[in-house]
């Protein structure tokens, strides 16, 4: 019976110590993070699709040329401030092949500096804008490969962990129709003697 009492009573004093450790040494998240891109009043979105247990995300499309531009609101956890070394913002596009295992490849990358270091103690808003990033490729969502285009907020961290968040968005651009083809000639014979042309589409 004085197991079954104190069993309890160690499992609420040891949540209560694990959740003070984390305050005293800056581990669990300490602020929430949104990205918002503009003109989502106006714009199409879609289902992207997920993975295993992944929810499905509905993400915004944009054309190759479109500006990303959008505003990042930081909101810290409880209302007490955290300390940073930096606030920067990048537009990243990445080719993920996930067969024995994952490899991510950056072919695109823009980074932007959005504040030096300091305090954020209060919700913060920050403006955003790449108004010319190369997004030639369209958007892929395959079964072992994927072709994935995000915005990544971060705010640096000296003694801690970073606070990060991304946010996706799809690429598709209008490609021009192709020009119509002309029709192949053929010629047979027998020199001097016999000469048949053929002509047909491709």
């Amino acid at each position: 019976e004085r197991v079954q009492i104190w069993l309890p009573l160690l499992s609420s004093v040891s949540f209560l110590m694990a959740k003070a450790v984390k305050k005293l040494f800056g581990f669990g998240p300490v602020a929430t993070v949104s990205i918002e891109f503009n003109d989502m009043d106006t714009r199409r979105v879609i289902d992207m699709p997920a993975k295993d247990d992944e929810e499905v995300q509905r993400v915004p499309v944009f054309r190759g040329e479109e500006a990303i531009s959008g505003r990042i609101v930081i909101t810290p956890v409880d209302g007490k401030r955290f300390e940073h070394t930096g606030i920067k913002v990048e537009l990243i596009g990445q080719i993920v092949l996930s067969y024995e295992r994952v490899e991510k490849q950056d072919f695109t990358s823009v980074v932007r500096q959005l504040e030096p270091a300091g305090e954020v103690s209060s919700e913060r808003v920050l403006e955003f804008d790449f108004p010319t990033v190369d997004k030639q490729f369209d958007s892929y969502a395959g079964l072992n490969a994927q072709l994935r285009y995000f915005v990544r907020v971060t705010a640096v961290r000296s003694y801690a962990s970073n606070v990060v968040h991304e946010q996706e968005f799809w690429v598709e651009n209008d490609f021009p129709e192709p020009e119509s083809n002309n029709g192949i000639k053929m010629e047979v014979g027998i020199e001097d003697f016999l000469d048949i042309e053929f002509e047909y589409d491709r």
